[in-house]
């Protein structure tokens, strides 16, 4: 039996302003209420989480909705895992585990070369990989415009997929798609929760 807390830090002074038991919006609601000066509060930035989402409408009234950067890069990694433990086994030695999950752009090149004549036996973890590494340069775009344009392209893309991992990531995304744009507006993120 789990039981939740949710933290609520202070981004503009980088403190935790509250703890709370649970994770209902209900709850947060009933705890939190008695705080002052709520329609102030002008981004509130979480992971993919629809109780804190509703919670957020409805409590902040005028806050827009972040979604947080790192969740949203890390939403393809147990697939990709789970479809690496098949092919290698569960050996957290293997050198392809960290390559894998690692940011593409900071491989070497012989790193790169490696991973990508292995990505070439296995089609299907091919095309996880390069869809978290779309991500990954989805958040190296500058402007809310153009990453307007390339969430689409990306969406698009999977929705040509028949892996059904990424069509619940295409699902995943387009529900929380307003608060995903909002990051190139505000570029803030959990870290400070974290």
């Amino acid at each position: 039996n789990r039981s939740f807390v949710t933290m609520f830090v202070d981004y503009n002074h980088n403190r935790l302003k509250e703890v709370v038991h649970g994770k209902s919006s209900d709850e947060l609601f009933s705890a939190l209420k008695h705080i002052p000066g709520r329609e102030n509060v002008k981004v509130a930035t979480m992971d993919l989480c629809d109780p804190y989402k509703s919670f957020v409408k409805n409590f902040f009234p005028n806050a827009q909705i972040t979604a947080d950067k790192f969740h949203v890069l890390r939403l393809l990694n147990p697939a990709i895992n789970r479809y690496r433990k098949e092919i290698t086994g569960d050996k957290r030695t293997n050198p392809v585990r960290k390559l894998l999950l690692r940011n593409g752009k900071k491989l070497s090149f012989f790193e790169r070369s490696a991973l990508y004549k292995w990505l070439d036996i296995y089609p299907l973890m091919k095309e996880l990989y390069h869809l978290k590494e779309a991500l990954h340069g989805f958040y190296r775009i500058r402007g809310y415009n153009k990453a307007t344009y390339a969430l689409t392209k990306i969406t698009d893309r999977m929705a040509l997929s028949n892996i059904k991992e990424i069509k619940t990531l295409r699902a995943t995304l387009l529900k929380w798609r307003c608060e995903i744009l909002n990051y190139f507006n505000f570029k803030v993120t959990n870290a400070r929760t974290e």
